[in-house]
């Protein structure tokens, strides 16, 4: 007898382990930027509870017995995948990791959606999907202030409306939908606010996606301890995996401002705590005029304009469990000249450890942008205020600022600049140094002064940009998306007949092999920017030394085929 229970406390022991252990038989893509969504095919993923890409933790983003999809974070390196959650799985390959230095080019024509009602505003607010394929475009201004909500997404490089335009139910009033706007990683969950709602109390709307169709989820949102006309869902964010929302109202308590926090579970959304208020405010702080979260949905950031007689300032709170509290003083970045409106937007990393808000009347409504990096829990400025070249006239750059996942990449709109026309600048990250990455950008297309920049969004890897102009022709509205992978660059890899030659590894740290069909041909090494750093001819089964290149993207191309990305480690 006594075998018998010993035998059957060992069966039990082991059938957890041995039935229910997840594996992972191949995931895509192979390779990519921080804030990559890869996704990966196994079983038993939907009792995986943690992810790891080379040990760093990743995000996931849904996940089902067969599936699993997560997002790369910051200081991930190339290796193997693995999950926990039951039993130990390992990828059968590496992710590799690549950076991809950004050369844009706009993609297409500008989009406007269909079925406007008078000035739609359409590009006041606007978001990306983390892969940069679905897009959300808001118009607060649409039939009569109604207001409503556009998205379109992406196959290969050409855009196309998903839908009829989405408005929101239980709207009392001129809700102003679409004013604020923001998406889920996936791109599968949509939150639109509506400052304007039952006489600008505000409220904020939740949309998810089932194939190509759109579908409201429960009731309108409303935050409870609200003071007067808050303006609630002036600013909204969410969470990557789309269970926490940030909702601000800028207006609440005779312009404090504050702002609110949901959580969903299933398909309910509930309130999390009381409304999150910055201690240290001077005056009127319009708190809650911004918001942001990070990827996990554990970092928040809001700004709040009019602080300090119209210098201000951001406040950051961090959430344990499902308590928020405030983290340090608020934030004032430095070498400002006069009442700059700080937080006016604000942007966060995905790990919550960058932080970018922006100030439109710096230096007489030239605008800029200030930096800040988290250590441990105390946050500090990083260089000095960021303003593009090239501006002209009263620019307000920092009216919309944006990050890259890694936050390494930042754009930063300025809807004022050639007469409203606007602009939009991009900086990259190399160390703790922020430099300007060509001129700056404007959409062909425009009529009128169209202010471009007005709000500007970018995929989790920083290769795609949107950026919206409310006002173009005649406050009809519109967006421009601008690509690597409209690039010049990238358009000649992607035309032009194939031939045989290839080589390998890739990526490569030193010695790189060619091979091909025939006895040889010519060759060309280009780097990111298009120049050659390399030419001349090859034989079959060369070997280039490439060890003396800075590592980064290159670009290969052998006898007349298109130029191919290889990677330099």
């Amino acid at each position: 007898m006594l075998q018998r229970y010993t035998f059957l406390f060992l069966l039990l022991t082991w059938l957890p382990a041995a039935v229910f252990a997840q594996t992972i038989t191949a995931f895509a893509p192979a390779a990519g930027n921080v804030g990559t969504p890869i996704t990966l095919s196994g079983t038993n993923l939907d009792l995986v509870t943690a992810v790891a890409v080379n040990g760093t933790a990743g995000v996931i983003l849904a996940k089902t017995s067969t599936a699993l999809r997560l997002l790369v974070m910051p200081g991930t390196t190339s290796g193997v995948i693995t999950t926990t959650g039951g039993a130990l799985a390992t990828s059968p390959t590496a992710f590799t990791l690549t950076t991809t230095a950004l050369r844009l080019a706009q993609q297409g024509p500008k989009l406007v959606g269909t079925g406007i009602v008078g000035a739609a505003y359409q590009g006041y607010s606007i978001a990306l999907s983390a892969d940069g394929t679905t897009l959300a475009v808001g118009g607060e201004g649409d039939n009569g202030s109604t207001g409503a909500a556009w998205v379109f997404t992406r196959s290969g490089t050409g855009w196309s409306q998903q839908g009829p335009k989405l408005v929101g139910t239980g709207a009392a009033g001129a809700a102003r939908q679409g004013i604020a706007i923001a998406l889920s990683a996936d791109g599968t969950t949509l939150a639109v606010g509506g400052d304007g709602d039952n006489g600008y109390i505000g409220a904020a709307w939740i949309f998810t996606r089932s194939g190509a169709g759109w579908s409201q989820q429960g009731p309108k949102l409303v935050g409870t301890g609200s003071v007067g006309p808050a303006h609630q869902g002036a600013a909204i964010a969410l969470s990557a995996d789309g269970l926490t929302l940030a909702v601000g109202g800028y207006n609440d308590n005779t312009y404090t401002g504050a702002t609110w926090v949901f959580a969903r579970s299933g398909a309910g959304w509930s309130q999390q705590g009381p409304k999150l208020l910055g201690t240290s405010t001077v005056v009127t702080g319009y708190q809650g005029q911004a918001v942001a979260l990070s990827a996990d949905g554990t970092t928040l950031a809001m700004g709040g304009t009019s602080d300090n007689s119209s210098t201000g300032a951001a406040w950051v709170f961090t959430r344990s469990g499902a308590v928020w509290s405030q983290q340090g003083p608020k934030l004032v970045g430095t070498g400002a000249v006069g009442p700059t409106h700080q937080g006016v937007a604000i942007a966060l990393s995905a790990d919550g450890n960058t932080l970018a808000e922006g100030g439109i009347n710096d230096n007489t409504y030239a605008g800029a942008t200030w930096v800040f990096t988290r250590n441990g829990t105390s946050w500090s400025q990083q260089g000095p205020k960021l303003v593009g070249t090239g501006a002209i006239g009263d620019a307000y750059q920092g009216h919309s600022v944006v990050l890259s996942a890694d936050g390494n990449t930042l754009a930063e709109g300025g809807s004022g600049d050639i007469n409203n026309a606007g602009a939009t600048w991009v900086f990259t990250r190399s160390g703790a140094a922020w430099s300007q990455q060509g001129p700056k950008l404007v959409g062909t297309g425009a009529v009128g002064p169209a202010y471009q920049g007005h709000v500007v969004a970018l995929s989790a890897d920083g290769l795609t940009l949107a950026v919206g102009g409310p006002n173009d022709a005649g406050s009809t509205g519109a967006t421009w998306v601008f690509s690597a992978a409209s690039g010049p660059l990238a358009q000649r890899a992607a035309a032009g007949p194939r031939v045989g030659a290839s080589f390998f590894p890739n990526p490569v740290a030193e010695q790189l092999t060619l091979s091909t069909g025939a006895l040889g041909g010519t060759l060309r090494l280009l780097d990111n920017l298009g120049r050659s750093v390399l030419a001349g001819t090859y034989h079959n089964g060369q070997q280039l030394d490439l060890s003396t290149l800075t590592p980064g993207l290159y670009w290969l191309q052998l006898d007349q085929q298109a130029p191919q990305p290889l990677l330099k480690r």
